[in-house]
């Protein structure tokens, strides 16, 4: 059976018998503080953009506001980074229950080369977070697309996020994946009118040898408004697979790959509306899909 623990998103609104007890909340490097009322996941910074390095919280942690080219941050740039990066998160939190899940993002392949220097530095981080928080799951998220310049993301692609989870093994960390799908094809070129049923099934296929580390799933759409170009998390899956047909085969292998009883959280990073979120959530059921 494939099993999804929803996470709030945005406040988007499930249909009425889904209710998420677990809600997203941003700790980009521009937060200041968070107010959760429930069990959250703080997303971190995932370096798409400029952020001002500017506020209160981030005031004390000179290596996390100097890592960063044109603005944009330099993710896991060195040991005293990692140590930085768990005092941001413990100062943002502050008297906050401990967050359910702490979302981290890769760093990028000019000044961190391969996964097991970025695993190195990465383990003093999850010491720290262990230390204080023992419950608190880490995940992170493969990354496609930047406005940073220098470098691509160092996991972006299926052979990439296999290598990571070989290494996690042996490091023997209790670092986990959420997987964001539409970020994965994107990784390939893949995406609306590019998608093909061979390109769909083989890629897919190709997450299957490291399924047990994916603990998260991210799915989101794409949509044409009539520029000619498709905006990323808007639309559901039949603006972003276009035809009928793929849409089917990608949800058959999504259903298939996590057919394994382990209970993984969703994100539906939809921005668009409700009613795109119910249709990926009904498409979803239809395949039988469970929600817990």
């Amino acid at each position: 059976m494939s099993i999804f623990i929803p996470i709030d998103y945005d406040g988007r609104r499930y249909p009425e018998d889904i209710s998420p007890k677990i809600k997203e909340v941003a700790a980009n490097f521009d937060m200041a503080y968070l107010r959760p009322l429930k069990e959250y996941s703080l997303h971190t910074e995932y370096s798409y953009g400029k952020r001002k390095f500017n506020s209160d919280a981030i005031s004390n942690f000179n290596t996390i506001k100097e890592s960063q080219r044109d603005f944009v941050p330099m993710l896991w740039a060195n040991e005293k980074w990692a140590m930085e990066f768990s005092d941001f998160i413990f100062k943002i939190v502050g008297n906050n229950r401990p967050p359910k899940i702490i979302e981290i993002h890769p760093p990028f392949n000019d000044y961190c080369t391969c996964i097991e220097d970025f695993l190195k530095i990465y383990g003093l981080f999850e010491e720290s977070i262990s230390k204080k928080y023992p419950e608190t799951n880490i995940f992170i998220e493969n990354r496609y697309g930047t406005l940073y310049r220098g470098g691509k993301f160092l996991i972006s692609k299926a052979d990439e996020i296999e290598n990571l989870c070989k290494v996690i093994s042996r490091m023997s960390l209790k670092l986990r994946i959420v997987l964001d799908f539409p970020q994965l094809f994107s990784a390939y070129n893949l995406g609306p009118g590019k998608f093909t049923e061979d390109k769909i099934v083989s890629l897919m296929r190709a997450v299957n040898p490291f399924r047990e580390y994916v603990r998260g799933v991210h799915l989101w759409g794409k949509k044409d408004y009539g520029t000619g170009r498709q905006v990323s998390h808007m639309g559901d899956l039949d603006t972003y697979f276009v035809e009928k047909e793929l849409k089917e085969i990608f949800l058959k292998e999504l259903y298939d790959l996590l057919d394994d009883g382990i209970q993984r959280y969703f994100v539906p990073e939809v921005n668009s509306s409700d009613q795109d979120l119910r249709s990926i959530i009904e498409d979803l059921k239809r395949y039988g899909f469970k929600f817990v």
